[in-house]
């Protein structure tokens, strides 16, 4: 999969952590709620993907190098 790069500056990066924090709280209580299987691989593969996002700026706004 081809890589894809952007610029964000700080305040930009924050909102975007705040965004994907919440969208990750909805999409979480989402798979709580649902019975179909195949939508349940879907959400939690794609969760399991914005959390490493997530974890890749939490690392950049504390000035870390950023997490494969």
């Amino acid at each position: 999969m081809a890589q894809l790069h952007f610029e964000l500056d700080e305040r930009e990066a924050k909102d975007m952590r705040t965004a994907l924090s919440i969208r990750l709280v909805g999409m979480r209580e989402e798979l709580v709620h649902t019975d179909d299987r195949e939508y349940r691989a879907y959400l939690k593969a794609t969760i399991e993907r914005l959390e490493v996002v997530l974890r890749r700026l939490d690392g950049i706004l504390a000035g870390q190098a950023p997490a494969p």
